[in-house]
């Protein structure tokens, strides 16, 4: 709104700054052209003031009846006629108040040079009407790349909201799943979990309407996704977290690395007998941000051979909508490791 405004009360005034301009300027050159051929005579200042006068009401009818129309190629016609109307009529507003101020030696001077005040008139309304339309244009074109970048960009937030969307169900199911399985067996495991799970669940909800986070917040929220996994998996999973505290403050979207986790977890434990470390490595370097996790696989297994998957390609998505960037999340697979790369830059 207030945008809107300062846009409306500057081109306000650009037009008023422009008309009072051309104002000066007719009026100087009439006087000194009048004053140049009928020296030494005393010139009057009334009839340049007069046709100064005229052409700028004239000015100001061409940026009112311009301000809400832009012609058509096929309607250019019009402007030439709408010029040519504009011309008589300050040539006719001019004859008529020099009717009233100068004598007949003075009309007589003045139609003599009727035509070439007609052609000058009409050069400079024209050029008044040109500088509008393409004002116009100018401005249409720059609204029009507003709406277009205001449209992609709730397109693409609601991408990335469905996307955030979509990686919640899968967990949510295993672990509703292992409760049920937990209820039995062990009752306060169970309970334990459910709380977990709620907590998981809130801090998940809380960061929708977040794209960026600190880093700090990120692990926050993925020690929780971590405590309800040990709960299932128990002594078999352990993890290891290896950063800096300078990296806590860096920026990240929300729920990029759970995903990742939750992969590893998917292939390092559900085919691997014993116990099983997941390494997260956090670093920054020159703006950039890396995150490396790893954990090992079942070369073997047939479902580790058919690609990323869904949550790998949904990072990937998300990172290219929100970084405009396909280089920033990259696979590496040793004998028997797994490792998946993303980088977050961080931009001042």
């Amino acid at each position: 709104m207030f945008t809107s405004t300062f846009k409306m009360n500057s081109k306000t005034a650009l037009i008023h700054f422009s008309v009072w301009i051309i104002f000066v300027l007719y009026f100087a050159i009439s006087y000194f052209l009048l004053w140049w051929e009928l020296k030494p005579i005393k010139i009057s200042f009334l009839e340049p003031l007069i046709s100064a006068l005229t052409m700028a009401l004239c000015c100001y009818l061409v940026f009112s009846s311009m301000k809400f129309y832009n012609p058509s190629k096929k309607q250019y016609f019009k402007i030439i006629a709408f010029c040519f109307t504009l011309t008589v009529m300050s040539l006719g507003l001019s004859i008529f108040c020099i009717y009233q101020f100068f004598d007949g030696p003075s009309l007589v001077h003045y139609y003599q040079k009727l035509p070439y005040k007609f052609i000058i008139n009409f050069l400079v309304l024209s050029c008044m009407m040109i500088i509008n339309i393409f004002w116009n244009v100018q401005e249409e074109a720059l609204e029009n790349d507003r709406r277009k970048l205001e449209s992609e960009r709730l397109v693409r937030d609601a991408e990335l909201y469905n996307l955030r969307q979509q990686l919640q169900p899968h967990f949510l199911f295993n672990s509703l799943n292992s409760i049920i399985a937990l209820i039995g067996v062990k009752p306060d495991l169970a309970k334990k979990m459910t709380f977990q799970l709620s907590d998981f669940l809130r801090g998940t909800m809380r960061k929708d309407d977040k794209q960026l986070i600190p880093l700090a917040d990120e692990i926050k929220h993925l020690e929780l996704y971590l405590e309800i996994e040990k709960v299932r998996f128990g002594h078999r999973l352990k993890t290891n977290f290896e950063y800096k505290e300078e990296v806590l403050q860096a920026k990240v979207p929300s729920m990029i690395i759970q995903p990742i986790m939750e992969n590893a977890i998917k292939h390092g434990l559900y085919n691997i007998i014993g116990d099983v470390d997941i390494n997260t490595l956090i670093v920054l370097e020159n703006n950039m941000l890396t995150i490396e996790i790893s954990n090992p696989y079942d070369t073997d297994q047939f479902y580790n051979k058919k690609g990323t998957g869904f949550g790998l390609s949904s990072i990937q998505r998300r990172l290219f909508l929100i970084y405009s960037r396909t280089d920033l999340l990259q696979i590496r697979k040793t004998e028997n490791q797994f490792t998946a790369i993303i980088k977050i830059p961080q931009h001042d």
